[in-house]
């Protein structure tokens, strides 16, 4: 029987407590951490001294979180659109990198929280292997990880500027990143492996045209602020990357599948009718593959989607979070339909007078990161700066107003 923990918001952690501040830098293999954050950061390979040596995080035996000053030999990126690509675009659609700024966030107590950048890279249209500098194709999201969860916090691309607000906005007494905690969130705790886990919380999104975002635009608090509630799901698994056939080790990974509508039973999704699927591991972090779903009434055509990322050869059988998982939800295996050439799974929600109503769900799209190519040396925290985010932007995020620098 699957075990399944709830993310109740009065603890925020499964499993042991963790004890508030900033998060160490330290040198240790890829096993034994359930620390969310270094399923957030990518890893790299380190020698006897704890420097950076080349190799693959999804090969090297010993390696740790990437840290400021280092330099990195590798990069992963999702796999060419098609086998039969060369060169240039053998390296693949986009890259993804994933590293600590050097700026802290901090919250009406002056507990000081890790601000992570993710950064998707797409090199310029007709120019594949322009990679590297940030610019208008790309996308930056920035994510925080406080003493008891991990959240999205806030992202920057196409020219826009988005927080993503929670719950502690609507609370006077909250200041700095607690205003955006606890919204697209990761228990700080990673659950033993095979556990499930899930958490009701409430969220929106605004979007600004600059990083210099105004008080009157946007105030310190407000009481009235509609959110919408949304029910999330994790579970600690073991999964196969790479490309069909060629697949890597089994590895250590946080599923995790949120959904945008909650059920009046609270347990359950309500008519959500697409999901995207994350999936975090220590070596390459936030993220290493990310999947669409759709619900087969979405108003797309599902199966035509479904059946083009089938035939993909990055996009391999996908994880789910199979079981009762909560006593109004139901979800089926995924099921390898190579009839109709798709990936498909049921799912079952129950109302509260035990109405059960029934819909098949389709992988529609799927990038894998997991296409790791040895490059020389660089340093991954020039790619992104706090500059590009904006040092106004950043500020949000500060219960003072100032950006202290990590130590």
């Amino acid at each position: 029987m699957t075990k399944v923990f709830v993310f109740s918001l009065a603890a925020l952690a499964i499993g042991s407590a963790i004890v508030p501040g900033a998060v160490s830098f330290r040198a240790e293999a890829a096993t034994g951490s359930t620390d969310i954050y270094d399923y957030m950061v990518m890893n790299v390979c380190v020698g006897s001294d704890g420097s950076p040596i080349k190799g693959n995080p999804l090969e090297c035996s010993q390696q740790r979180d990437v840290r400021p000053g280092d330099r990195i030999p590798y990069v992963h990126a999702d796999f060419p659109a098609s086998p039969k690509d060369t060169g240039c675009k053998a390296l693949g659609m986009s890259r993804r990198y994933a590293f600590p700024l050097k700026a802290q966030g901090s919250d009406e107590a002056g507990q000081t929280y890790p601000l992570i950048a993710a950064l998707t890279d797409y090199p310029p249209a007709g120019a594949p292997c322009d990679f590297g500098t940030f610019d208008a194709r790309d996308t930056a999201t920035l994510l925080a990880v406080g003493p008891k969860s991990a959240s999205l916090v806030g992202a920057h691309h196409h020219g826009g500027w988005f927080l993503t607000i929670g719950a502690g906005y609507q609370d006077p007494r909250k200041a700095g990143v607690s205003r955006f905690m606890n919204t697209w969130s990761f228990p700080r705790t990673v659950p033993a492996k095979g556990q499930i886990g899930w958490g009701v919380f409430k969220r929106r999104t605004e979007r600004f045209a600059a990083a210099n975002i105004s008080r009157q635009a946007f105030p310190a608090s407000n009481a009235a602020l509609g959110l919408t509630p949304t029910i999330q799901f994790w579970k600690r698994i073991e999964f196969k990357y790479g490309l069909k056939g060629t697949e890597t080790r089994p590895v250590d990974t946080l599923l995790h599948i949120p959904f945008t509508k909650l059920a009046a039973t609270g347990d359950a999704p309500g008519e959500s009718r697409g999901s995207e699927h994350f999936y975090l591991t220590k070596e390459l972090g936030y993220v290493t593959r990310w999947e669409s779903w759709a619900r087969d009434d979405a108003n797309k055509d599902v199966i035509a989607l479904a059946r083009k990322a089938y035939t993909s050869p990055s996009c391999s059988m996908p994880a789910t979070i199979a079981g009762q998982v909560t006593p109004h939800f139901w979800v089926g295996p995924v099921i390898d339909d190579v009839a109709a050439g798709v990936y498909r799974q049921q799912i079952v929600i129950k109302d509260r007078a035990g109405k059960k109503t029934s819909h098949g769900w389709y992988m529609t799209g799927c990038h894998d990161f997991t296409n790791v190519s040895a490059v020389a040396p660089y340093d991954p925290f020039a790619k992104l700066t706090e500059d590009d985010f904006g040092q106004d932007f950043i500020r949000q995020f500060q219960s003072n107003g100032r950006v202290p620098a990590r130590k």
